[in-house]
């Protein structure tokens, strides 16, 4: 008798192998011009899902730079603007590194055009610091990118990288920036390298690595306080807050 339930579990467990198979190849033919229709808009959905990611960026970069510049604290990288970056970070993977930087090319275009467009002033100054937040924000996803925009003709691809480098300092490219001061007449884009500068001391460990940020710092103060015109004093505080921190040669 015991052999006998054995033998039916058996036979039961071999037709349960089968039934699942079978049945989903049964609503598999039942449903295939369905099936087939979903497929086929599939990759629609995917665009749609992408495009609706984007957006999601673009809001979440117009949230912190409202946040951000109302309280004036577009000057500095905050709290703030970090957690929005990594936030950002998290959205990116879902979006593909082109459509990153179709966005961070429009945020370039935007800074040349404001630049060019607005009087010089305290409103243009607020208008610019808007776009460097949102820049900041994609900052460390975009920073693969950042040989591209060093090399770019754009005062708005230059600034790109500026902050890629404030936000990663490991990317910093101290001769570049250092190049800043000899080649741009943008008081608002030096400001931002000195920036990178102060930052890049937080990476700097090797005697070697300070000695050479002081050295580029200490020109570049020189280069800023004979700029033609008034010398921007924001840029001065920060080269020379910088020199203090590092040791003397």
């Amino acid at each position: 008798m015991e052999d006998y339930s054995k033998l039916l579990k058996a036979i039961a467990a071999f037709i349960g192998a089968f039934a699942w198979p079978v049945t989903i190849l049964a609503i598999v033919s039942f449903f295939r011009s369905e099936l087939k229709a979903t497929l086929g808009t599939l990759p629609l959905l995917l665009d749609r899902v992408r495009k609706a990611t984007i957006s999601g960026v673009a809001l979440e970069l117009d949230r912190i730079a409202d946040a951000e510049t109302d309280k004036d604290k577009g000057n500095k990288i905050t709290p703030g603007q970090i957690e929005a970056a990594t936030r950002i970070s998290v959205q990116a993977k879902g979006i593909g590194q082109d459509d990153l930087a179709h966005e961070l090319d429009r945020l370039c275009l935007e800074y040349d055009s404001l630049r060019l467009a607005l009087p010089s002033g305290v409103e243009r100054t607020r208008a610019m610091t808007r776009v460097v937040v949102k820049m900041r924000s994609l900052a460390p996803s975009a920073k693969g990118f950042i040989d591209v925009y060093k090399g770019s003709g754009s005062p708005g691809s230059r600034l790109a990288a500026i902050a890629m480098m404030q936000m990663v300092p490991s990317v910093a490219d101290l001769d570049w920036l250092a190049a800043r001061f000899e080649v741009e007449q943008q008081p608002f884009l030096l400001y931002h390298a000195s920036l990178a500068l102060q930052n890049a001391a937080n990476v700097s460990n090797t005697i070697e690595q300070k000695a050479h940020l002081r050295q580029v710092a200490e020109k570049a103060l020189a280069q800023v306080k004979d700029f033609r015109g008034a010398p921007d004093q924001g840029t001065i505080e920060v080269l020379e807050m910088l020199l203090s921190s590092l040791p003397k040669q």
